[in-house]
């Protein structure tokens, strides 16, 4: 990328936003879909009607998979929460879309990025309803309806709450949390 086109890219950029524990980024149906963000410090968690999918960590974007068919006007299909102080670094949506549109290696160095990026969504995704199946290789027992939150959100004076959870259960820690598989990022062919 050249120095012209990263000022291009530069030119669209929006803000960056400190979000505070536990502060909402987006709100399932309710907030629309008009920047592109990527996380530049802490750990993010996604969720659909109280159902933790995937934690977007730094350098991954948080509407990656917004980028692609879903226009300005539409709302979030998700929630996404700060699990700990966070800063995130939004573009304007349109103005840079409108922007590389012309650069086509631009264009196409965005698409790569971000299509990778929506690529490690949802095998995080995949192995979470995995493991959420699979019940450890036991049988499901009658508490495990399908309407049962996988994340719990803990009330204040309840624990330190959502981030020791979401690490015990990551930890493995919790034989009757979800787990998610962390995808070890090898190949550094396209660093963000």
């Amino acid at each position: 990328v050249t120095r012209h086109q990263f000022k291009k890219v530069l030119d669209c950029m929006k803000m960056i936003r400190q979000l505070k524990y536990q502060e909402v980024y987006a709100q399932e149906k309710v907030t629309k879909v008009d920047s592109l963000s990527l996380v530049l410090s802490g750990k993010l968690v996604v969720s659909q009607n109280g159902r933790a999918l995937h934690i977007v960590f730094p350098h991954q974007f948080l509407d990656s998979p917004e980028w692609f068919g879903v226009s300005t006007d539409e709302y979030f299909q998700v929630s996404v929460t700060a699990m700990e102080d966070s800063r995130v670094l939004l573009w304007h949506r349109d103005k840079l879309k409108l922007s590389i549109i012309t650069d086509q290696f631009l264009q196409a160095v965005f698409d790569h990025i971000l299509g990778r990026d929506v690529v490690k969504k949802l095998m995080q995704v995949s192995e979470t309803m995995s493991a959420a199946n699979s019940h450890n290789g036991h049988l499901a027992s009658v508490d495990d309806a399908d309407d049962k939150p996988m994340l719990i959100v803990k009330k204040t004076g309840d624990g330190p709450g959502i981030t020791a959870l979401i690490n015990r259960q990551l930890q493995a820690n919790d034989p009757n949390a979800w787990r998610l598989g962390r995808i070890e990022e090898t190949d550094h062919e396209t660093p963000v």
